[in-house]
């Protein structure tokens, strides 16, 4: 089999964005014998895998806005053209119909169109504009992914879909004791419980909702604690709210960071109330950590490999969602044992590299590009 070549095309390689790991962690897996893969990205923003990628010989493009569109179609073209990919992977919606558009008329016989979510987007207006430019994207494809059914059939329905569900590194999530009470001293968080979300500060991820939630746990529990790790559109909102309620000194926003491993280690329960999630990469990290989760009812049941989730719907009042907070923080749970259980789930990188080209390789094989 000669060298597949890939474009995987994602909105941002910033560490906190879920489309982001998913890419990071197949692309680590891959063997550069059989497949190069380069990126191009629609924003700038900085992230620790600028150098990963560039190091191991592979491009990655910024894209010109596409609000200037015809130097963004010149730079579509001129990175298609110089490369001469076989496979688009394309994992953002109504941005990247120029691009789609460019790589069909330059005959790339693989466009996928790859859903991550189960909704089109965070607001009404969002969700009705890419509503109205989904069909001119798919037509535009030549084949479907996602990372789970509901998010398949959110954005194909009824059509034909392969799943190539997140991965992370099985090696790296495991429970060390040591660790966590490194880290806790580290975070000042001796002799306190600590609840812990990672996501975007955007809409989707409902982070008001989530610190009104907190606001009466900590009545509650008073030696508790919130932290928030990514960032977003809703940094400097989220952070006037959290003012507002007298809760600066109990919600730690961190930020995007690079150790969110080692604050899987200190926390004590993982919540995610989003409104919509296609399949959460941050669920499935935080179930090899061995975290009692409580997130809402939107969220695919593909992601539980474990007894640690709960599912509360969002309909229920802030109470509810208090009360199994306050069940999970009180669970007795041998985390060590987790990374287990990840290495046997679906979700271990373990051979994705493998089963990805394989789904590259029949896919040119059906459309006669091999």
């Amino acid at each position: 089999m000669r060298q597949i070549r890939v474009l995987m095309i994602v909105p941002n390689l910033r560490v906190s964005n879920g489309v982001a790991s998913f890419a990071i962690n197949y692309y680590r897996k891959l063997d550069p014998s059989k497949i190069h893969m380069d990126f191009a990205l629609y924003s700038d923003r900085p992230s620790p895998y600028y150098e990963e990628i560039q190091q191991l010989g592979s491009t990655i493009y910024i894209l010109p806005q596409v609000k200037n569109l015809k130097e963004h179609l010149r730079k579509c073209n001129e990175i298609l053209v110089t490369k001469k990919y076989d496979v688009i992977h394309n994992n953002t919606l109504h941005i990247s119909i120029p691009m789609m558009w460019c790589a069909k008329r330059a005959g790339i016989s693989v466009r996928i169109l790859h859903s991550h979510n189960t909704r089109l987007g965070e607001t009404r207006k969002k969700e009705v504009r890419n509503k109205f430019f989904l069909p001119v994207l798919r037509g535009l494809a030549t084949d479907f992914a996602a990372c789970s059914r509901m998010a398949g059939t959110a954005m194909f329905g009824n059509r034909e879909f392969t799943i190539v569900p997140n991965v992370i590194a099985s090696e790296k999530y495991h429970f060390e004791e040591e660790r966590r009470l490194a880290i806790r001293s580290q975070m000042n968080a001796a002799g306190k419980v600590i609840v812990g979300t990672v996501g975007r500060l955007a809409k989707q991820k409902n982070p008001y909702f989530a610190i009104n939630v907190f606001k009466k746990l900590q009545i509650m529990i008073p030696n508790a604690e919130y932290w928030w790790i990514g960032s977003g559109e809703l940094d400097n909102r989220v952070k006037r709210y959290v003012e507002s309620q007298g809760l600066a000194e109990k919600v730690k926003l961190l930020g995007s960071r690079n150790d969110v491993l080692d604050l899987y280690q200190a926390m004590d329960c993982f919540f995610l109330p989003s409104l919509f999630e296609g399949l959460p990469v941050t669920g499935v990290e935080a179930q090899a950590m061995g975290l009692p989760m409580v997130v809402s009812d939107t969220i695919t049941d593909e992601m539980v490999y474990t007894e640690l989730v709960d599912h509360i719907s969002l309909g229920e009042p802030v109470n509810a969602w208090v009360k199994f907070l306050a069940n999970a923080l009180s669970r007795k749970v041998n985390r060590e044992v987790y990374s287990n259980e990840l290495k046997q789930s679906i979700f271990s990188d373990v051979g994705c590299g493998e089963r990805l080209i394989k789904v590259y390789d029949g896919l040119l094989r059906r459309h006669g590009g091999e």
